[in-house]
């Protein structure tokens, strides 16, 4: 007997659905816009620099974690450009979009409610989203594997915890580790330290050893191909330093604003549902069982996410919405259910904002990219990629203008080019990053800057000791010039 297509568990339409999401608010990525986005295009071009045989932190600085630049590396592997890192994306959401409707069927009685809770939670998630390829949208299909194994197998009655299992979740958390470190503690940490605390309280102590030494086993596989490689490299104090020193100067240097009070609120109020509705919806036992989910999720979120008001941060609650959405369905908390999604349909008004712009100016950024290339075709094509990014990063145009979507920093990306500058943005000198990395200790070739941005500090030192070669109209954006050092 033939399975009806249009059933909700049709993995096409996670596959269809995964690429319209993304076309739409991935618009840092998406090939309907020529935008590259403020994040996006740090994690790109570290992606072609490996590509090009540059070593991340080394060669090319951000402070995420390694596994985040493989990614994009492999999206750029391709020969596609940045469409290649589209479709890659693709493939990653469309798997968790099937994740996330198995989680949302463990918690109703029907196939269309854990539908309709998955297609719902697409709405905070467009909110999340803020430009695509952003760290943790690459983290979800695997937090998404480890909580639904984690949920079913307390649903389940809580048998047996296989060791193998453990090793999944050790992957998982590994992987988002190695992304973030933070994100991997908050979510699959939080998820694995609640079944251990599961194990401990329903004292299934026979469990406890292997499954954790299965879970190390799992964090070792993904971290020890990543050590190996900058071993090789002569880079583990660049990893080090990159991965963790100056994530603790960044995170110090955060203040809280009244805009993060969401950051706090949104998973308290989610979770707190999860809690609620759960105990309504299973057995005392199962009820109590998913609390240890829950509450350590919950402990860490509120630790460890950060004081920044940045809402991609809250990417990863996009399954607990799922949780959330799917138990209001089932117990018919429809009021609850509509006023969430209409506040967060509201507040999404800077994304809708964001992605008008992205189009309308897409003709403008046209003619950028083309002057750009302009300018990076000057130069002997060996020499491209070691071309120094002075001060190119977004074009601020006054705060009437904002969105500020115009990167200069795209210049580099869409001539398929990195920057011969590790710090290859001048705020991460504001962190001392490394001695003997500024302008004048290196004295590149060939550099690129805007003559009106607010860095200028070597301004001076620039015209006195560089030949101004080329430079683009200042129309229909901004002027961008290219200087070679002089004999």
């Amino acid at each position: 007997m033939k399975r009806n297509f249009f059933r909700y568990s049709n993995p096409v339409w996670a596959i269809l659905g995964a690429l319209l999401f993304l076309l739409v608010f991935s618009w840092s990525t998406s090939p309907l816009y020529l935008v590259y986005g403020i994040d996006s295009p740090f994690f790109e071009i570290i992606g072609m620099g490996i590509c090009e045989g540059k070593v991340p932190y080394v060669d090319l600085f951000d402070h995420k974690g390694p596994l985040l630049f493989f990614i994009n590396a492999l999206g750029f592997s391709v020969g596609l450009g940045k469409l290649g890192l589209f479709l890659l994306q693709w493939v990653f959401f469309s798997i968790t979009l099937m994740l996330l409707y198995a989680i949302a069927r463990i918690f109703v009685t029907r196939d269309g409610q854990a539908f309709g809770a998955v297609l719902l939670a697409l709405i905070p998630l467009a909110d999340f989203f803020c430009e695509g390829n952003q760290c943790e949208e690459w983290m979800l299909p695997f937090e998404a594997v480890s909580l639904w194994m984690a949920c079913k197998w307390i649903t389940d009655g809580c048998c047996e915890h296989r060791a193998l299992w453990s090793l999944v979740h050790g992957l998982c958390f590994g992987v988002l580790f190695c992304i973030r470190p933070n994100d991997g503690v908050m979510w699959t940490g939080g998820i694995y330290f609640g079944l251990f605390l599961l194990w401990f309280a329903n004292k299934q102590y026979r469990t406890i050893l292997p499954n954790v030494l299965m879970f190390l086993v799992g964090f070792a596989l993904v971290c020890a191909p990543l050590v190996l490689y900058f071993y090789l490299h002569d880079a583990i104090p660049d990893l080090i330093y990159g991965m963790f020193i100056h994530n603790i100067k960044y995170t110090a240097d955060a203040l809280f604003t009244m805009g993060g009070i969401g950051m706090v609120v949104i998973p308290i109020l989610i979770i707190g549902v999860c809690i609620l509705l759960s105990n309504r919806s299973f057995d005392r036992d199962t009820s109590r069982n998913l609390r240890y989910i829950y509450i350590p999720v919950l402990v860490l979120t509120l630790l460890l996410i950060g004081k920044r008001d940045y809402y991609h941060y809250l990417i990863p609650l996009t399954p607990f919405v799922v949780i959330c959405f799917a138990l209001c369905k089932d117990r018919g908390w429809k009021a609850f259910l509509w006023i969430s999604c209409i506040l967060f349909a509201m507040f999404s008004y800077r994304q809708v904002k964001t992605i008008v712009k992205a189009w309308e100016i897409r003709d403008d950024l046209e003619v950028l990219y083309s002057q750009t290339d302009s300018l990076f075709d000057i130069v002997p094509e060996e020499e491209r990629n070691q071309i120094w990014n002075y001060n190119l990063s977004t074009y601020v145009v006054g705060e009437e203008h904002s969105p500020h979507l115009y990167s200069l920093l795209g210049a580099y990306i869409h001539r398929g080019v990195s920057p011969g500058n590790a710090a290859f943005v001048p705020f991460e000198m504001d962190y001392d990053l490394v001695e003997g990395y500024k302008l004048q200790d290196k004295e590149p070739k060939w550099l690129l800057m805007q003559p009106e941005d607010y860095f200028n500090e070597d301004f001076d030192y620039i015209n006195q000791n560089y030949e101004l070669i080329a430079a683009t109209p200042s129309e229909p954006v901004c002027e961008v010039r290219l200087y070679r050092k002089k004999d």
